[in-house]
């Protein structure tokens, strides 16, 4: 893991810092509801987010990385989960297989390990665009749960996605795209390096560690399928606040004119003016 960590007060302040657990105590933004994402209301931190890092979609990352820190009314933590950093480490030494699309296939199940096994923190792909506050999905957060996410009812149609990648039908598909851990429930402390190394794909992604009553739910806008979920005009809770290109985004050319494609177009193209304010 990076010893890089991205903090950010509610007033969009960015800090950076090569000691986080000693940014995370001393940094806070100023919060009208007295608390960060605590269902407690006793936090003190800001939210932690994993989000998924792979070379080949080093621009989605960095929109989706701006999507939520430009619409967050709470402070946060943003570290992206970068395989070649685990490695150097020792924490990840999997092999990769043939049905990986992405290099975060497993690394995404470190994220409790990666917590210290304290709070709440969340983890997602980086083929995703916020449109809401982070603070709003926080909300939802039920200490009962050691996990909560968007279950999905999804099978593809498609063979492939992404840049040519093979489309794999399990089920609870897409249920591990962006998941809200429970990082300190005591059936999660098995999330450990070694685990996470040799379980199998269908016992993790299936979160097959926990009982289904301990999975909670998280309404599907929070993870938007595209090509799958529909907005219904008529019904204004089926907008979409996080829009998760799962079988390829524009960063991609073949997938340039997608549904949705031009929200995620003008976020990119905000960020990157952003960063050439940033460096003059």
């Amino acid at each position: 893991m990076s010893t890089l960590v991205e903090i950010v007060k509610s007033n969009g302040e960015e800090v950076k810092s090569a000691n986080p657990s000693f940014e995370s105590d001393a940094i806070m933004g100023s919060l009208s509801n007295g608390k960060a994402c605590s269902s407690n209301g006793t936090a003190k931190k800001p939210f932690k987010i994993f989000v998924g890092y792979d070379p080949r979609e080093d621009l989605a990352y960095e929109v989706c990385r701006y999507s939520i820190l430009k619409r967050s009314s709470v402070p946060l933590e943003i570290t992206p989960i970068k395989q070649c950093q685990l490695r150097q480490m020792g924490v990840y030494w999997r092999e990769r297989g043939k049905l990986e699309s992405t290099e975060f296939s497993f690394t995404r199940f470190l994220t409790p390990y990666l917590a210290n096994y304290e709070g709440w923190a969340m983890f997602v792909d980086c083929d995703f665009l916020y449109l809401g506050d982070i603070k709003e999905l926080c909300d939802l957060i039920d200490e009962k749960y050691g996990i909560m996410c968007v279950q999905h009812d999804y099978a593809p149609k498609e063979t492939t996605k992404m840049d040519g990648a093979v489309q794999t039908v399990y089920p609870r598909k897409n249920w591990s795209s962006m998941v809200l851990y429970n990082c300190g429930h005591p059936k999660n402390r098995v999330l450990k390096p070694e685990l996470v190394n040799s379980e199998s794909g269908a016992f993790l992604h299936r979160f097959q560690w926990l009982e289904d009553h301990e999975i909670g739910e998280i309404p599907f806008v929070w993870n938007f399928l595209v090509g799958h979920n529909k907005v219904v005009e008529s019904n204004p809770s089926t907008l979409p606040k996080a829009i998760h290109y799962t079988l390829g985004g524009p960063w991609f050319e073949p997938w340039k004119d997608c549904e949705f494609g031009d929200l995620w177009i003008k976020e990119m193209e905000e960020y990157k003016k952003a960063m050439e304010k940033k460096e003059e």
